[in-house]
């Protein structure tokens, strides 16, 4: 994938400099899933908990698939539907005084779109019959991507003629300790000789294999290794330990010289 510096940045939590957009197997999954929604004009979801990469992983293949068709809502939690006709007339550069009751159906006739539906778990009963009934139109070219915490499948499926409609499931779990070790070096360099025993430990004791946990801490190394104060740039577990002291005061002395993980 390609993307302007500043875009690739933005897709990183804290906007951390130096780090890279990593393929994991869910995000090839994901990147799988796309094209068969893009292909078909079919509706997918893709849920699991936070901090695992799901909005990263579709937003970044949306804008190389589809850059100038990707319509990215996002609404507050219970939005009447009257809001999201209003961002949509927004986000399709419809006049404002728009009907959205024929302009809505009538603009997304006029080419493909893809709508991503980001937080899809917080939409509105009357949101989600209404994506369904602008999909269902037989004149509009419409993918609909829904993207959601660990409730948004069960919230999906709980409406079950749209649930009968969605081609496909992903859900997203947290990496295992062998993908800890194969993408941490590659997501930012200041892993990269660090020892495989730390990464687990890190791990284990803090990160859980949640890519969000990892960029804080990797936030924080980043910034201490970029310290005139620190005269030794090697990443120590004594460094790691000062580090999580800022990322999570809960991690308890005792866990300070453990192993690696177990966890599978």
């Amino acid at each position: 994938m390609t993307h302007s510096t500043s875009s690739a940045l933005s897709d990183h939590y804290l906007n951390l400099p130096g780090a890279r957009l990593v393929a994991t197997s869910a995000t090839r999954l994901t990147l799988r899933h796309l094209k068969f929604a893009l292909a078909a004009r079919a509706m997918m979801c893709v849920h699991g908990g936070v901090g695992l990469g799901k909005t990263v992983a579709v937003r970044t293949n949306l804008r190389d698939l589809a850059p100038d068709a990707t319509v990215h809502l996002q609404l507050r939690p219970q939005a009447p539907l009257g809001e999201l006709h209003t961002i949509l007339v927004q986000k399709l550069g419809l006049p404002p005084d728009a009907d959205p009751t024929t302009a809505l159906p009538q603009a997304l006739a006029t080419q493909p779109r893809i709508l991503f539906l980001d937080e899809a778990q917080g939409l509105t009963n009357q949101a989600l019959e209404y994506v369904r009934y602008l999909w269902d139109a037989e004149s509009t070219q419409l993918a609909v991507v829904f993207v959601g915490g660990e409730n948004c499948h069960r919230r999906l499926r709980s409406r079950a003629a749209l649930a009968s409609r969605i081609g496909a499931w992903q859900q997203y779990r947290p990496l295992t300790p062998d993908e800890v070790l194969t993408h941490m070096p590659t997501y930012h360099a200041v892993w990269k000789d660090v020892s495989t025993t730390d990464l687990l430990w890190l791990d284990d004791v803090c990160c859980h294999g949640n890519f969000r946990h990892w960029a804080k801490v990797t936030y924080h190394l980043h910034h201490a290794l970029q310290d005139d104060q620190l005269t030794d740039k090697t990443v120590t577990r004594d460094l790691l330990w000062e580090i999580l002291q800022d990322v999570d005061s809960t991690v308890r002395p005792e866990h300070r010289h453990g192993a690696g993980t177990d966890r599978q």
